[in-house]
């Protein structure tokens, strides 16, 4: 009897730690920037999200929950971990956040889905609950044994249904990190945030465009990072285009009449510009803004692109000199030539000049 009191508790604990290290670790380093928002948006920005108590509060919660569906069911054989199963649905339910919880506040499908998974739930433990008297004991030690196994297959199974079910957009998850960063002024470390990935929409190209521009870095660094939409997108419309917890700053803000209420700042300008590959503008406005002979205070994408508008045009009305960027150009030019298949170039150049301007004027999307 002591034996098999033992065995029960051990499997218990067993799922009891698997269920709260995994709901911790979901809510705590995946999911915690989505909630955020969620409930910024929900509670119209007059609360915030906790990242160290809510994680901590909801897995005791869920686990509480499982406490009480134990003790209603009393299932704890090969079936115990489907006693989770309410926690792990209650789980999936608040971090299946819409990528638009802005102007989509509906839970959608989950007013159908979830009361019948709590019935089909309810079915299934009424029968294993009659079952379960007749299961033979297990004659091996309880953590080789075929109950154990099963029942972390079953926990294994509903976590994988959990993290395909929630949101798992990486461009959004990308976007709620970087505006966390972004009011914490962490600007540095927001530009980290999906930095390897190819990835982006325009809010995720507005937001980069903001932190190089806290940063003073954006006519070096802007065309580093994967861009979409042209100069549009660097300024939101709330529509295709938003921050959803950032605070924009002042001259974002447009009047009635749809215009800005400030100036623009130079490097939106001439990056947007440069964006919309306006060469002729952007020597233009340049010139206005920079001593085109000090080749070391210019800004390496504004370089670039001058090197550029020089080779594109037959009579040039500036023609900007820089040996090593030159050189530069005329190995983006080599390399260029020496793929006849497109895919092959595109991989090629991206792979050596894809953090230039050269590339994005050739082959980034406007």
């Amino acid at each position: 009897m002591n034996k098999k009191r033992n065995s029960t508790a051990t499997l218990r604990l067993a799922c009891a730690i698997i269920f709260i290290v995994f709901t911790y670790l979901y809510l705590n380093c995946y999911q915690a920037d989505i909630l955020a928002v969620a409930q910024h948006e929900l509670s119209d920005g007059l609360t915030s999200y906790s990242y160290t108590i809510s994680p901590i509060l909801t897995t005791l919660v869920l686990f509480l929950l499982q406490l009480g569906v134990y003790t209603v069911t009393g299932v704890k054989k090969m079936f115990h971990a489907l006693t989770y199963l309410p926690s792990l649905l209650v789980l999936t339910f608040i971090t299946d956040v819409s990528c638009h919880v802005d102007t989509y506040r509906s839970i959608g499908a989950w007013a159908w889905i979830f009361p019948l998974v709590l019935l089909l739930f309810a079915g299934a433990m009424w029968v294993i609950r009659q079952l379960e008297p007749y299961e033979t004991e297990a004659r091996t030690g309880i953590w080789l044994s075929r109950r154990m196994w099963v029942n972390m297959l079953q926990m294994v199974v509903m976590f994988l249904l959990v993290v395909c079910i929630s949101n798992g957009n990486q461009v959004f998850h990308h976007r709620m990190k970087m505006e966390r960063l972004m009011m914490e002024r962490k600007y540095a470390d927001a530009l980290e945030v999906g930095k390897l990935t190819e990835e982006t929409d325009s809010s995720l190209t507005m937001l980069r465009a903001a932190c190089l521009h806290r940063m003073g870095q954006m006519g070096d660094k802007l065309f580093t990072y994967p861009l979409i939409g042209g100069s549009k997108v660097l300024i939101p419309d709330s529509v295709t285009t938003k921050a959803l917890m950032w605070q924009t700053p002042r001259w974002m803000h447009p009047m009635k009449n749809g215009k800005l209420r400030y100036i623009k700042p130079t490097d939106y300008l001439l990056c947007g510009l440069l964006m919309d590959k306006k060469l002729d503008q952007f020597v233009a406005e340049v010139q206005k803004k920079y001593s085109l002979n000090d080749s070391v205070a210019l800004p390496k994408h504004y370089q670039e692109a001058l090197i550029l508008y020089t080779h594109h045009r037959a009579h040039p009305k500036v023609v900007y000199r820089n040996t090593v960027m030159e050189a530069d150009f005329q190995d983006f030019q080599a390399l260029e030539c020496k793929y006849a298949n497109p895919v092959q170039r595109n991989s090629a150049l991206r792979d050596t000049y894809g953090n230039t301007y050269w590339y994005y004027y050739q082959y980034g999307q406007k």
